[in-house]
């Protein structure tokens, strides 16, 4: 488990920033930098006390080194879980502590945890291609909707 997950460089940060600004990718886009990476903005949340969401610049990308630049722009703690399965990331059982109960072939990749309100994490990836499941693990707010599907081609 990780405290702030593997956190890059300003610089690395700032490009991954602008390649999803110029990627012109929405749902389902790619962007893919000169040095073959990619980058994909996470923007974590809540739209009221039981409803809660995870949106991704792209829902794909080529494989390679990826950078998910995560912003938590709700008002609780969330953190940013990675997991490698062919589990649809809304299929998750949820446990009863109510937090995600990880599928048996699923190969947890990442955790950052403890993004607090208005705080931006950075962690860039070696992903293979693949289904990845993109999730919020803390109480509740996985079965309040804070997860996203993810390919790699």
């Amino acid at each position: 488990m990780l405290r702030k997950g593997v956190v890059v460089g300003t610089a690395v940060a700032a490009i991954a920033l602008a390649l999803t600004a110029c990627g012109g990718g929405g749902e389902g886009g790619t962007a893919a930098a000169p040095n073959g990476t990619g980058a994909v903005a996470v923007v974590l949340g809540e739209t009221d006390a039981t409803n809660m969401f995870m949106r991704l610049s792209q829902s794909s990308m080529p494989a390679g080194s990826i950078t998910f630049t995560v912003t938590n722009e709700g008002t609780k703690e969330h953190e940013f879980e990675v997991f490698r399965t062919s589990t649809a990331a809304g299929d998750f059982a949820v446990g009863p502590d109510d937090k995600a109960v990880d599928p048996a072939d699923a190969e947890e990749l990442t955790e950052v945890e403890g993004i607090e309100a208005g705080e931006t994490e950075t962690v860039t990836l070696e992903l293979e291609p693949g289904h990845y499941a993109l999730i919020c693990n803390e109480p509740h707010h996985y079965e309040r909707g804070m997860y996203a599907d993810f390919t790699v081609t």
